[in-house]
C-alpha cells in the first residue's frame, strides 16, 4: 500500500426502507418519498457534488416496488448497491403490513438462512448483479449470521455498533459493548469478536462520551444517553468533524498504524419531513442534511476516499506498515 493509501477511508452507509414516522412506525399504505425524495433529488445530487460513492443498504420492500427499485437502480451517480434484512419483510412469513421489531439473530437458523438466500435472490433479479454488502435491521446479527453470509457470496457485513448493548430491545438483540472499533475479520459465531471468517465486519463509526467509561455510572447512563455516532441525524457538524478527527488520530497509533475508517451511517427517510421520527418537517430534514452536507467538505479537505463497503477487503489490511500521514488542525 503506497503512501498516498493511508489516506482516511469515508463509507457513506445508507439504510433504504420504505418511510416511517413517529416510534418508526410503518407508513399505510407502503409509500417511498424516502427513495424518491430522499435519495434521488437530495442524496443523489449531494454526493455527486462531493464526488463521494455511497452504499445503499436496501430493504426487501423497496426492491419490490417497481418504481422505487427503477430509482435506485437508474442513480446517475457512483453507488454500491448492498442488502439490509428487515425479517418481516421477506418471505417465507412475509408481512408487509407491520412494523419491523423482529432481530433477525432471534429467528431459528434455518428460516435465517431462507430470509436471506430470498432477500439475496431478489436483490440479483432486481439489479441483475450480486450484494457484496449487508447490513442487518436494527443490528440484529447473530450467531448464525455471518456464517449464512458468506456462504452466500457476501464480502462485507456492517452491523456491528462498538459499545452499545441492545439486549433490551427485544428477544435476540445482541450486545455489541466489546466490539473492535476498526475493520476486523469475525469470528463466524461470535459477531463482536476478532477470527478467522472469510467475511470482514466493517463496525459503525461510535464512540463513548467521557461517563460511559465510569464503571457504575456508564451502564445506567449508556441506556439513556447515546454514545457518539459518525451519524448526522444525532450531531451537531462540530461534533460530526471532531469525531470524524479523533478516530483519525487513533488510527495513527501504536506499532503499525491503519489508515481510519469513517463510517457514516443513516436511513435515507430521515432527510425526508414526516418520513422517520427524526425530521417532523422540512427545516429538521433540511439541517440533517446541511450537517451531512459539512462531513462530506470536511472529509473532501483531509482528501478521503470515498469507497463502498464492498471495496474495503481490497484495501484492508495493509500490505505493509506506513508512517502515519499528518492530520489537519
Amino acid at each position: 500500500m503506497s503512501t498516498a493509501d493511508r489516506r482516511p477511508i469515508l463509507c457513506v452507509t445508507i439504510d433504504c426502507e420504505r418511510d416511517k414516522g413517529p416510534g418508526w412506525r410503518a407508513q399505510r399504505p407502503m409509500c417511498f418519498a424516502g427513495v424518491h425524495r430522499g435519495i434521488g433529488e437530495r442524496l443523489d445530487p449531494l454526493f455527486r457534488h462531493f464526488a463521494v460513492k455511497p452504499t445503499y443498504l436496501i430493504s426487501p420492500e423497496v426492491m419490490r416496488d417497481a418504481a422505487a427499485a427503477e430509482r435506485i437502480a437508474r442513480l446517475p451517480g457512483s453507488a454500491e448497491r448492498g442488502t439490509h434484512l428487515h425479517a418481516e419483510y421477506i418471505g417465507p412469513d412475509l408481512d408487509d403490513d407491520t412494523d419491523s421489531v423482529v432481530f433477525q439473530a432471534a429467528l431459528p437458523p434455518a428460516q435465517e438462512r431462507a430470509k436471506l438466500e430470498a432477500l439475496t435472490r431478489l436483490f440479483a433479479d432486481t439489479f441483475g448483479e450480486r450484494p457484496r454488502s449487508f447490513r442487518a435491521g436494527r443490528f440484529g446479527i447473530g450467531a448464525a449470521s455471518l456464517g449464512i453470509l458468506a456462504d452466500l457470496g457476501y464480502a462485507v457485513d456492517s452491523s456491528v455498533t462498538p459499545f452499545v448493548d441492545w439486549r433490551g430491545a427485544g428477544p435476540g438483540a445482541p450486545s455489541f459493548a466489546n466490539a473492535p472499533t476498526a475493520a476486523y475479520r469475525p469470528d463466524l459465531r461470535a459477531p463482536a469478536t476478532r477470527g478467522a471468517g472469510p467475511i470482514w465486519e466493517v463496525p459503525l463509526t461510535i464512540r463513548p462520551r467521557w461517563w460511559h467509561r465510569q464503571p457504575l455510572a456508564g451502564r445506567f447512563l449508556q441506556q439513556r444517553l447515546r454514545h457518539r455516532w459518525l451519524r448526522p441525524t444525532w450531531g451537531s457538524a462540530r461534533a460530526l468533524i471532531g469525531l470524524a478527527r479523533q478516530v483519525w488520530r487513533e488510527s495513527a497509533q501504536g506499532e503499525h498504524p491503519a489508515p481510519p475508517i469513517w463510517n457514516v451511517m443513516f436511513h435515507n427517510v430521515e432527510i425526508v419531513a414526516g418520513a422517520s421520527p427524526y425530521a417532523r418537517d422540512e427545516s429538521q430534514a433540511r439541517a440533517i442534511l446541511d450537517r451531512l452536507a459539512a462531513l462530506l467538505a470536511f472529509a473532501r479537505d483531509a482528501g478521503a476516499r470515498s469507497v463502498g463497503l464492498g471495496e474495503l477487503p481490497d484495501l484492508l489490511p495493509p500490505a505493509e506498515p506506513q508512517a502515519p500521514c499528518e492530520v489537519p488542525a
